[in-house]
Formats: structure tokens, C-alpha cells, sequence
């Protein structure tokens, strides 16, 4: 479960940027994944529930938006979803393309009390 070691380091940039902004408690956190990152939204929900106890994060609020794996085709720069595995370009049909979205994980936002 790969989730408890990323909610680590989640919490360990999260809590610098606390203390870098004199806050005293995280009230919320936006994180974008990408959904190639396998990542499971639920799991590191959990993860973060546990690795924030007696922290400055301990009963913040954590929303996770999944985004979805997109593509650019390298030949004629159609921009489409990837959907069942199908990484050939929806208009040309060829495997000539570069992933733009669904491969990050994002800090998106922090609120914190001060």
C-alpha cells in the first residue's frame, strides 16, 4: 500500500508550508491525481486520516479530485482521453502520442487556520 508512504509526504510538505505561513492547524487540503498514478482516493483518504493524528493536519478535510489520463497526438495534435487502454489517437489511429494529464499528483490547496 503505497498510499501511507505518499500521505507521508504529503503531510511532511503540507505541515512545512504551515509553519512557512505561521499557521497553527490545517482545516483543508485539495490534492489533484492523475489516474495513472494508481493511486486509490479511498486508501490514501485512510492514510492521511492516520499519518495526520496528533499533527497539525489531525481532522482537516481532504478532497481528492481524480483527473483523467489525457493524450496529444504527436501527428496531428488531436488532444483526446485515453478510455479502456486505447493509447492510439482517437483521429489518426496511431501510437505516436505524448500523455499531458494523468500522471500528476498535486497539491492543490491548503487552508489553515492562524
Amino acid at each position: 500500500m503505497h498510499e501511507v508512504s505518499i500521505a507521508e509526504e504529503i503531510k511532511n510538505v503540507v505541515i512545512k508550508k504551515l509553519n512557512e505561513n505561521n499557521g497553527k492547524k490545517v482545516k483543508k487540503i485539495k490534492l489533484l491525481i492523475g489516474e495513472m498514478t494508481t493511486i486509490v482516493p479511498e486508501a490514501l483518504q485512510f492514510a492521511l486520516t492516520i499519518v495526520s493524528e496528533n499533527t497539525p493536519m489531525e481532522d482537516c478535510k481532504v478532497k481528492i479530485k481524480v483527473l483523467k489520463t489525457k493524450a496529444r497526438c504527436n501527428l496531428c495534435y488531436k488532444e483526446f482521453f485515453i478510455r479502456d487502454n486505447n493509447f492510439l489517437c482517437s483521429k489518426c489511429k496511431t501510437h505516436e502520442i505524448e500523455i499531458i494529464q494523468g500522471r500528476e499528483m498535486i497539491i492543490q490547496s491548503v487552508e489553515m487556520e492562524r
